[in-house]
């Protein structure tokens, strides 16, 4: 049946959600130690917006080949995201525990969101740019800014099935693995529409005066070849209409 031909539609989508649950458990294998998180999580976004683009990478060797060229460079930041995540998680249980004013447990969430959003939006950035890593994290705190809505649906739905999970501990491996999964593509599609869009931003004018100038030297060429045929084909006239005159009449 067609249905279950290799390149329909259901076997498609079938192929990509087993690369999605392959990558997410590429990123949590590589994510255990600490400092390699960062460098894990711009593989899994490098590897899936690849994907949303219709590219079909190999998946393991395009994983590990940017899981090792972003390494260096998220090795520090991946340290300084655990240091700041325990000092936030110890706030918290400071908050929670003892006795402390309502204004100081917003101001604690509303620290938390600013950080959580900016740790979302910088290791793609990282995994799509040839950036500075300071530079990456102004355009981070930029993005997750302009996109608030988007950005914080996107925590939500990291951290409301963590909670959900260890309620049905018996499932929580299956309601982690399914939402991220779904969360994954909707967020590499986030990201490629967002990264298209600084792109044309930044660089649309000059590809536009790229090709102006390219038209024009092409319709340079095409009207020097057309005088260069004219004169060749003048040229011919002229001499088959010498050859055709009687010798008299030849100067």
């Amino acid at each position: 049946m067609k249905i279950f031909a290799f390149d329909s539609p259901l076997m498609r989508a079938i192929n990509r959600i087993t690369d999605y649950v392959i990558l997410i458990l590429l990123w949590f294998v590589c994510s255990l130690p600490l400092f390699t998180a960062g460098a894990a999580t711009c593989a899994k976004y490098y590897v899936g917006m690849k994907l949303n683009r219709e590219e079909e990478p190999p998946v393991f060797r395009t994983f590990f080949s940017s899981f090792k060229k972003n390494f260096k460079q998220t090795v520090l930041p991946s340290i300084v995201t655990a240091a700041i995540s325990l000092l936030l998680v110890l706030d918290w249980y400071y908050v929670i525990n003892y006795d402390t004013a309502a204004v100081f447990k917003w101001a604690l969430f509303v620290v938390c969101l600013i950080y959580c959003m900016a740790v979302f939006c910088f290791n793609p950035i990282i995994s799509r740019y040839e950036i500075k890593t300071m530079d990456a994290v102004k355009t981070a705190i930029g993005m997750a800014a302009a996109k608030f809505p988007r950005v914080f649906l996107s925590i939500v739905m990291i951290v409301v099935p963590l909670f959900v999970a260890l309620w049905y501990f018996k499932w929580g491996w299956l309601i982690l693995l399914g939402t991220q999964t779904v969360m994954y593509h909707y967020n590499c599609r986030f990201f490629i529409k967002e990264f298209d869009k600084l792109e044309k931003k930044y660089y649309g004018t000059d590809e536009e005066e790229g090709e102006q100038e390219t038209k024009e030297e092409t319709e340079q060429v095409a009207e020097q070849e057309t005088e260069q045929v004219i004169e060749q084909e003048t040229e011919q006239v002229t001499a088959e209409e010498t050859l055709a005159l009687p010798e008299d009449n030849k100067v």
